[in-house]
């Protein structure tokens, strides 16, 4: 996902100011429908024993997006263990902020997600620390961010070993109150969750345990090496194996990752049968999502005649906009309905200067569209974050092809949104036409002759047999409405409503005028007239 809050008050030449439209709040991303569906997949494979990797665009780690989500995912496991991150080299340092932020552990020194911008802490987030000594002479880590407002002078030898990554398996041991032997540890505490603990280890009796299996969580962006995760890995499985209990009592490891943090080809080495699933920040976000955004941020005071055409812009908005939900919002604010070109005109405003290097076609074959990971062939591109599943279709996060005046996909864009809200909605004005045909024939005019009469050329010159009163099309029953008793304006709806039918049968999207009398004939009852 991308972050257009940059562009919230660009000027476009010959208009105003872009108005205000703020980012989704993060909490209103993880209750949207593809959001909860992903976590709840991650949720039942780690309930299950199953360990986990999930992967990220670089995208939604750089702007804390990645972070939210783990921790959703974190607060939904009764009991979870986040393994503090490697410390930064010195290289790194230069543009961590100052003198001792680069020994500090990752998540600690991390960067404010961008929505979070001088926001208030949120209290409840698992890395909040209370100041009531929670740093004491025991935690190495908590010494370090004690010290890292006013670092104490080091001398050539301390300096060095400060420089040197802790290793993945000693912070974890740490975390667990151990020096050495975590996955022995996260075993004994597996089997006092269950009550299973045996004779011979009296240290495993103890009842205040909780009463799930730990989940080891470890972040792979604030690691250094790809083989200490894989190796840990490897080694859990063949551990928690052998160990005699099922596979729902096991720990179980989830390590969330870019994919430059943990190649896939790490995973599979040494491992045995299924050990591993891998979730991937794919196939996500759904029109669903968009629509759900835009209904929650909607005017409720419009007028009645007004929802029909919000109701279609939203749909034109979410699905100009596809997997980039955050700028549904902004281009929302900016377009309020009208043809095409002010669409393109509002969609400019809206996207970054310039185009994302590298963008080109992708793949639109359905079966890359709904594969549960990005193939290889767009893999650098989703990990970029230029590149998304949406709706089957693999499509560019940001818009910017859209905007050649040359090309016809954004009027084939606005002609399927404007199909999925007005085709049922034509159809269900069909239908109770047919309904009242029998009440409303001339009279000494037959519903047979009405039948005959509503053919069309095509079937006439064919001779075909006619079509029954039930299956007549919109266009049919305009043929055949000299037969009817209507008034004018009833005859000018009909007319309204066939074009409609037309244009949208051939992908030509409709006018706003258009539009706007399409929506007068559905909402006008046919019998209230007469």
């Amino acid at each position: 996902m991308t972050n257009p809050a940059q562009n919230a008050r660009a000027v476009v030449p010959g208009q105003g100011a872009i108005p205000f439209s703020p980012l989704p709040a993060k909490r209103d991303l993880a209750h949207l429908p593809g959001p909860r569906r992903h976590l709840e997949r991650l949720e039942r494979d780690l309930r299950a024993g199953v360990n986990c990797v999930w992967y990220f665009p670089d995208t939604m780690v750089d702007s804390g997006r990645a972070e939210f989500f783990l921790r959703e995912l974190m607060s939904r496991l009764e009991e979870s263990l986040s393994v503090p991150g490697a410390l930064m080299p010195e290289e790194h340092r230069s543009g961590a902020g100052g003198a001792g932020a680069g020994l500090l552990p990752a998540q600690r020194s991390g960067g404010v997600p961008l929505e979070d911008s001088g926001a208030a802490p949120d209290l409840s987030g698992p890395w909040h620390e209370e100041e009531d000594g929670f740093f004491d002479a025991d935690d190495p880590y908590g010494a370090l961010l004690g010290s890292a407002g006013a670092p104490l002078p080091r001398g050539p030898s301390d300096r060095r070993e400060a420089e040197l990554p802790v290793p993945l398996v000693d912070r974890l041991a740490k975390e667990l109150g151990v020096e050495s032997a975590p996955l022995s540890e996260l075993l004994r505490r597996a089997r006092r969750s269950r009550g299973t603990s045996g004779v011979d280890d009296p240290e495993d009796t103890d009842d205040g345990g909780a009463d799930t299996p730990p989940t080891v969580v470890v972040r792979g962006w604030e690691e250094q090496s790809a083989e200490e995760m894989g190796s840990l890995l490897r080694a859990a499985h063949a551990t928690f194996r052998e160990s005699g209990l099922s596979a729902e009592q096991r720990p179980r490891f989830l390590f969330a990752a870019r994919i430059r943090d943990l190649p896939n080809t790490v995973l599979g080495t040494g491992l045995g049968h299924n050990p591993v699933t891998t979730h991937w920040w794919w196939r996500v976000w759904t029109r669903l999502d968009s629509e759900v955004l835009l209904a929650w941020r909607s005017d409720s005071t419009a007028a009645a005649d007004q929802a029909l055409p919000d109701r279609v812009a939203d749909a034109v908005v979410a699905e100009v906009c596809g997997p980039d939900v955050d700028r549904t919002l902004l281009l929302r604010a900016m377009w309020n309905g009208g043809d095409v070109e002010s669409l393109r005109r509002a969609l400019a405003t809206t996207l970054p200067v310039q185009e994302e290097k590298g963008c080109r076609k992708w793949p639109r074959r359905m079966s890359t569209g709904h594969a549960s990971s990005p193939s290889a062939e767009i893999l650098d591109a989703w990990a970029n974050g230029r590149v998304d599943s949406w709706d089957g279709h693999v499509r560019p996060v940001l818009a910017h092809r859209l905007l050649d005046t040359s090309s016809g996909e954004l009027s084939v864009l606005v002609c399927h949104a404007q199909n999925r809200v007005l085709l049922p909605l034509l159809e269900a004005a069909r239908t109770s036409l047919i309904d009242l045909v029998p009440s409303l024939l001339r009279k000494e005019i037959s519903l047979d002759y009405f039948c005959q009469q509503a053919q069309s050329a095509h079937r006439v010159k064919n001779r075909l047999p006619a079509v029954p009163l039930a299956e007549l099309e919109i266009g049919d029953l305009a043929r055949a409405a000299r037969l009817l008793i209507l008034t004018t304006d009833q005859r000018e709806r009909l007319k309204n409503l066939k074009r409609a039918r037309n244009l949208l049968s051939h992908l030509q999207p409709l006018s706003q005028e258009h539009l706007i009398s399409v929506t007068q004939a559905l909402t006008t009852d046919w019998v209230g007239d007469n």
